[in-house]
C-alpha cells in the first residue's frame, strides 16, 4: 500500500519494507510493470490459465525483476543512481544487520523469512489474477483495466486482517486509493469461492486449484 502513496516519505518507507525482505525491486516492478500490463502476456505476475503456482513462481520472480529493471532504466534514461543499486545496497544492509545480530545463523534465518514473505507476495498475485485476461484492441493495445480483471473476496475477517487488500479490482482501477477505502461490487467483480488465505493454500496444490478455478475462469472469459 505504501509504494502507491503520493507522499515521497511513505513511498520510501514502502521500499525499505521490500528491501528488508530482499525484494526491493518489487517497489519498481509492481507499479511500473504489473499495474501497466496486468492481465496481459507482458505482465510476469499475471498467470495464464493452466499454469500451476510452482511453475509460475520462478518465472514471475525473474520476469518481474528484469521487467522492473528495464522500466526503471527507460524512465530514468541514465540519470541519477539506478533504484536497483539502492535495492541491492538495502538488501545487503539487511543481511549485514542479521550477521551482526546472530552471525551466520542470523543470515540464514533472515533469508528464510524473506523467502517465506516473497512466496506470500507471489501467491497473492497468482491467486488474484489467475487466468483473467484483457482483450486486445484493433490498435494492438490492451483494453483499459476494469473491475473484471482481478479476483476478489468479500470475507470480512480476512479482509480486515489485510486492510481490504482482497478487494483487488478496486485497487487496480484506483491504484492511489488507500487500502482501507477500497470498495467491493459483487456481481461486477470476479469473486473467489473462499477467503484469500484459503485460496493461497489451495494454490499450493495445482490439481485441486485447477479443478476449482479453471471453470470459473472460463465463465468470466
Amino acid at each position: 500500500e505504501l509504494i502507491h502513496r503520493p507522499q515521497r516519505s511513505l513511498r520510501r518507507l514502502g521500499r525499505a519494507v521490500y528491501m528488508s525482505i530482499l525484494m526491493g525491486h518489487h517497489a519498481s516492478a509492481h507499479p511500473l510493470v504489473h499495474h501497466v500490463h496486468v492481465g496481459t502476456v507482458h505482465d510476469p505476475v499475471s498467470a495464464p490459465v493452466g499454469r500451476g503456482f510452482w511453475r509460475f513462481f520462478p518465472r514471475a520472480w525473474i520476469g518481474s525483476y528484469r521487467a522492473g529493471y528495464k522500466a526503471e532504466s527507460m524512465r530514468r534514461k541514465g540519470q541519477g543512481i539506478h533504484p536497483y543499486v539502492i535495492y541491492s545496497l538495502g538488501s545487503g544492509a539487511t543481511l549485514l544487520a542479521a550477521y551482526a545480530l546472530a552471525g551466520a545463523g542470523g543470515v540464514i534465518l533472515c533469508a528464510l523469512i524473506a523467502g517465506y514473505a516473497q512466496v506470500q507476495i507471489f501467491l497473492s498475485d497468482y491467486v488474484q489474477h489467475y487466468g483473467l485476461r484483457r482483450k486486445m484492441l484493433e490498435n494492438g493495445k490492451a483494453e483499459p483495466v476494469a473491475q473484471h480483471h482481478s479476483w476478489n473476496t468479500p470475507h470480512r475477517f480476512s479482509g480486515a486482517m489485510m486492510l481490504n487488500a482482497p478487494r483487488h479490482s478496486d485497487h487496480h482501477t484506483h491504484p492511489s486509493r488507500q487500502y482501507p477505502a477500497l470498495q467491493l461490487v459483487e456481481g461486477e467483480m470476479p469473486m473467489l469461492p473462499y477467503s484469500l488465505p484459503m485460496m493461497a493454500v489451495i494454490a499450493l496444490m495445482p490439481p485441486l486449484w485447477r479443478r476449482i478455478m479453471d471453470p470459473r475462469v472460463a465463465q468470466w472469459a
